[in-house]
C-alpha cells in the first residue's frame, strides 16, 4: 500500500475510532494490514481454531485472479509492433456480458464476420465461474431476475435458452421452474439467530405501528416504493426502468441522483436503524456503495425497477449458465488471453504496414477501407497481432480507453469510478444447517454467501461450496484496491473465516478448501451526479470507427444494461455496414 492510501486509511479509521473504542496508540499498533481492514469495517481477530486450520493447511486454497498485472502493463509498458494483421469485420474488445451480448446480437441476426477479444483466460467478466468435483460455482454475478417488460432484449435471450415454457393470458412469460430459485431463498443472521426472509419488513417491521417507531418509518418507506413503482410519466414511461434508457426523464425523477440516499433518508425523517441498514445493504449489494456514496436514484431504482413479486432465475455457476449460452453460438470466434493495447483509424499514417494478412478464416482478405486497427498482445507467447476490422466495439471499463483508443480522452472521464470487490469460494464438507439460497449477516462489511447447490433437488447438508462476496465500499476506491491487492491469501482466508464464524461458530472445521477473486474495478460507480450527469451521457458518442458498448454506459452495473448496451452497439453496428436485422430494443 503506499503511504499516501496508509495516510487516508489511518484517517479513516481515526474518524471511526471513538466509537470502536480504539485509541491513536491501538491503531498503530496494529500495523498496516490490521488497519486497512477495519477501516473497510473488518476487525482484527485473535489467535483462533481458524487460524489454527490455516497454519496447519487443513485449508488450502489460492487467489485465482483477475489478471490485474497484466492488465497493468497498459500504464506505461512498450509493446512490440504486430508482425501480422487478420482481418474481421468487427472486432469486440471484451468478452464481459456487454462483450458477449454484442457478439449474440452479431451472430443470432447472421453477421458472422466477428473477433472477440478477451484477456481473462475465460470469457464473462462479473459473470466467470469455477468448477470443483462438489459444484460449479459463480465468480460473481449469481442470478438473473425474470425481465420486465421493458427488457425485449433478455426477453429474447430467456427464450432462446428454453427458460420459457409458455405464456399466460396476459402475456407474460411462464418460466420452467427447474430455473426459478428454490426455497429457501433467504435469511438474514440478526440478533444472533437467523430469520427467514430479506426485505425492509423482514428486517425492520418487528415493532409494529409505534409512533416514531421502527413499523411507522417502515411503512412511509413502503408507501414511497409504491408509489414510484406505479408512476407513469405522460409519455407512459416509468419512473425507474431496465434498461434505464426506457425509463422517464422527468426531471423531478432525474432529480434524486444529484443526492446521496444518505441525505433522501435525511430529509424524510427516516431515522430507523434498521431501515438504515437495509437500503445501505441494498446499495452495497447491487453497486458496491453506500448510503453516502449512492444516488438516491440509484438507490430508488434497486427497489422500483422491478415488480414486487420479481422472482429469480439462478445456477450453480451463477449467470455463467448464460454466459456458456452465448458461446456455443460463437464458433470458436472468442480469443482469451488477449491484451489489446491500441486500438486507432486505419488510416492514420502511423498505423504502417504489417505483414502476413490474413483472414479470421485463414483466407486472403484486403483491409477495409475507413476501418480501425486494433493491435493485441497474446500474453501466452508475447507475440503481436493486429486486427484490421470494419468496425471495433469497445467493450472494457470506460476508465481503461483513453489508455487504449488512440486520442480519445473525452472531458469528464474521471467521473468514471468503480467498486473494488473480494470475492471467495468455500469448499465444505457440510452444509450450514438451515441454510438458504441467499444468507446475509447483519451488520457486517460482507454480503454474506450464496449456496452453489441450492438448485439440486437432491440437496442435504452433506458437500457444497459457499460463495461469499465482500463489495470493499471504503469512500476512496483507491484505498480499498491498494489495501486488497497487498494481502495474501491467509490474509483474505482468515477475514473470510472470522466474518462466517460470527454466525457459524467452528465453520473452519467443515471448510476444506477457499480460493478467492480479487475484482480491482468490479462495478461502475452511481455516485450522486453521475447517472444523469454530462460525462456519462457523453459516454454513448461514437469515437470515429469505434462503438462502445458496457454497463457503466448506463451509471449502473447491471445484466439488464450490459446486454442493453452490448445489443444496441451490435444493431448500431450493422446498420452502418447495411447488413439487415430484427432489432431487439
Amino acid at each position: 500500500m503506499t503511504s499516501q492510501a496508509m495516510d487516508s486509511t489511518q484517517r479513516a479509521l481515526q474518524d471511526n475510532a471513538p466509537r470502536r473504542g480504539l485509541t491513536r496508540r491501538d491503531l498503530l499498533r496494529m500495523g498496516p494490514g490490521a488497519a486497512a481492514a477495519l477501516a473497510f469495517g473488518c476487525g482484527p481477530q485473535s489467535p483462533s481454531s481458524a487460524d489454527s486450520a490455516l497454519d496447519a493447511g487443513r485449508i488450502t486454497g489460492a487467489i485465482v485472479g483477475a489478471s490485474h498485472r497484466i492488465g497493468h502493463r497498459l500504464r506505461g509498458s512498450a509493446f512490440p509492433e504486430p508482425q501480422q494483421t487478420r482481418d474481421a469485420g468487427v472486432v469486440i474488445v471484451g468478452a464481459g456480458i456487454a462483450g458477449l451480448s454484442a457478439a449474440w446480437k452479431l451472430a443470432r441476426s447472421g453477421f458472422r464476420d466477428f473477433t472477440v477479444l478477451e484477456l481473462e483466460p475465460e470469457s464473462g467478466g462479473n459473470a466467470r465461474w469455477g468448477e470443483n468435483a462438489v459444484s460449479a460455482y459463480p465468480w460473481g454475478a449469481h442470478y438473473l431476475p425474470t425481465p420486465t417488460a421493458e427488457s425485449t432484449a433478455v426477453r429474447e435471450l430467456v427464450e432462446e435458452m428454453g427458460l420459457v415454457e409458455g405464456y399466460g393470458p396476459n402475456g407474460e412469460p411462464i418460466y420452467d421452474p427447474r430455473h426459478l430459485c428454490h426455497a429457501p431463498q433467504e435469511r438474514v443472521f440478526i440478533d444472533g439467530r437467523w430469520i427467514e426472509g430479506l426485505s425492509a419488513r423482514d428486517v425492520a417491521g418487528s415493532d409494529g405501528p409505534a409512533p416514531g417507531g421502527e413499523g411507522e418509518v417502515l411503512a412511509a418507506f413502503e408507501a414511497q416504493v409504491r408509489r414510484y413503482r406505479d408512476y407513469r410519466d405522460a409519455g407512459g414511461r416509468r419512473a425507474f426502468a431496465l434498461p434505464l434508457a426506457a425509463g422517464t426523464t422527468d426531471p423531478e425523477i432525474l432529480a434524486l441522483d444529484r443526492i446521496s440516499m444518505r441525505e433522501y433518508l435525511d430529509r424524510a425523517g427516516w431515522a430507523s436503524p434498521r431501515l438504515r441498514w437495509y437500503v445501505d445493504y441494498c446499495c452495497r449489494d447491487d453497486y458496491g456503495c453506500t448510503l453516502d456514496t449512492t444516488s438516491a436514484w440509484a438507490a430508488w431504482h434497486y427497489f422500483c425497477s422491478r415488480p414486487a413479486d420479481v422472482e429469480y432465475l439462478t445456477w450453480p455457476e451463477g449467470n455463467g449458465r448464460i454466459v456458456r449460452h452465448f458461446l456455443e453460438r460463437m464458433d470458436g470466434q472468442v480469443r482469451t488471453g488477449m491484451l489489446v493495447y491500441r486500438v486507432r483509424s486505419a488510416g492514420d499514417p502511423s498505423s504502417g504496414a504489417a505483414e502476413a494478412r490474413v483472414s479470421e478464416t485463414g483466407s486472403e482478405a484486403g483491409a477495409a477501407a475507413g476501418g480501425v486497427d486494433v493491435d493485441v498482445l497474446d500474453t501466452r507467447d508475447e507475440t503481436a497481432i493486429r486486427y484490421r476490422a470494419r468496425r471495433c466495439i469497445y467493450a472494457l471499463p470506460r476508465f481503461t480507453a483513453p489508455r487504449v483508443i488512440d486520442g480519445y480522452l473525452p472531458a469528464g472521464i474521471e467521473a468514471f469510478t468503480y467498486s473494488p470487490w473480494l470475492v471467495a469460494n468455500l469448499t465444505v464438507e457440510r452444509l450450514p444447517a438451515g441454510a438458504a439460497w441467499d444468507n446475509v449477516l447483519y451488520d457486517s462489511p460482507s454480503l454474506g454467501y450464496v449456496v452453489a447447490t441450492h438448485q439440486d433437488l437432491r440437496m442435504t447438508t452433506g458437500r457444497s461450496v459457499l460463495t461469499w462476496y465482500l463489495p470493499l465500499a471504503a469512500p476512496s476506491p483507491e484505498t480499498a484496491r491498494a489495501w486488497m491487492l497487498q494481502q495474501d491469501w491467509r490474509d483474505l482466508a482468515s477475514l473470510i473465516l472470522a466474518d462466517l464464524g460470527q454466525a457459524h461458530p467452528g465453520i473452519e472445521s467443515t471448510v476444506t478448501h477457499v480460493d478467492v477473486m480479487l475484482w480491482g474495478h468490479a462495478m461502475i460507480r452511481p455516485v450522486p451526479g453521475f447517472v444523469w450527469g454530462e460525462a456519462r451521457r457523453r459516454a454513448a458518442a461514437p469515437y470515429g470507427p469505434v462503438r462502445f458498448a458496457h454497463s457503466d454506459m448506463s451509471g449502473i452495473s447491471l445484466f439488464e444494461e450490459a446486454q442493453y448496451h452490448g445489443v444496441r452497439a451490435a444493431e448500431e453496428v450493422m446498420r452502418e455496414l447495411g447488413h439487415p436485422f430484427s432489432s431487439s430494443l
